[in-house]
């Protein structure tokens, strides 16, 4: 929905430790596009909803983003930002340890602040960090979403979702949870040592599809804090099961799941994740 603003990576050596820092696409939200951060994409549709805006209330610069759970003509729409064109992330060529930025945040209900981040390796995921926050942050306080990776690969694409998720113990967000993010990094080197190869997230958690809506293919993350069977499938609104998306043995770890629905019609679906460790729901918007 917009185009992406040039990625410079920007390398400092310390003598005394050697850590790398890399410049996030347009890291401040400073340049902006018909609406649209440079180097992002959003889930903003005009005609249907617009749930991310800029923000003149910035921590540094002119401009942040924000944020906010808005009521469309067939229900609430959670903001959604991704890195790169086509939300495909954009390219790194380092091991960053850490994703670090400035929040504020307004929940309802017990919504959560949500940050995801992946490192890919030529289209595969070898690392992965995430943060959910739900209390209420009236000043600009940073965040740090630490990275841990499956392998000893050095990734070639970092993609960093923000959005807002409804809370542990509900199936929904809530209308009027907002947040504004401001000066993003990454930074530090993650060696193979220090990773031993393992990512076993702590909670289990299903992630808001992007894009969203969709037409006709979309994706969704999902962690699972321990091995297990795993079923995520997709109904409509009157409840039809359309859709297996996964109905196997999975491994614990960050897992993405996607959907063609190219033979559905348009309109809101729910997918379904259940586990061992619980179950969550969320919902999504077919737009032919």
């Amino acid at each position: 929905m917009n185009s992406l603003a040039r990625l410079s990576g920007v390398l400092v050596l310390c003598a005394c430790f050697f850590t790398a820092y890399a410049q996030v696409p347009n890291a401040g939200f400073e340049q902006w596009t018909s609406g649209e951060p440079d180097g992002w994409t959003t889930d903003n549709v005009v005609s249907f909803g617009v749930p991310i805006t800029q923000s003149a209330t910035a921590r540094t610069g002119s401009s942040a983003l924000a944020g906010e759970v808005v009521n469309t003509q067939i229900g609430l729409y959670a903001p959604v930002v991704q890195s790169g064109i086509g939300g495909n992330g954009t390219p790194v060529s380092q091991r960053y340890a850490v994703l670090t930025g400035y929040y504020r945040f307004t929940p309802v209900d017990g919504d959560r602040f949500s940050v995801n981040v992946g490192m890919m390796k030529s289209g595969n995921p070898i690392g992965a960090g995430a943060i959910s926050v739900p209390t209420a942050v009236g000043t600009y306080t940073q965040f740090t979403v630490d990275i841990q990776y499956t392998t000893a690969d050095v990734p070639d694409t970092c993609i960093i979702q923000i959005t807002i998720i409804g809370p542990l113990s509900g199936t929904d967000f809530h209308l009027g949870s907002s947040f504004l993010v401001d000066d993003l990094v990454l930074s530090g080197v993650s060696s193979a040592e220090q990773n031993g190869y393992l990512l076993v997230p702590d909670e289990f958690a299903l992630s808001q599809n992007f894009p969203n809506p969709f037409n006709p293919s979309t994706s969704m993350n999902y962690r699972l804090p321990s091995d297990g069977h795993a079923r995520l499938s997709v109904y409509d609104l009157l409840g039809r099961e359309v859709a297996i998306l996964v109905d196997a043995d999975v491994e614990a770890g960050e897992h993405t799941a996607s959907w063609n629905a190219d033979r559905m019609p348009s309109g809101v679906y729910v997918y379904r994740l259940e586990t061992s460790s619980g179950m969550q729901m969320k919902r999504m918007t077919l737009m032919k």
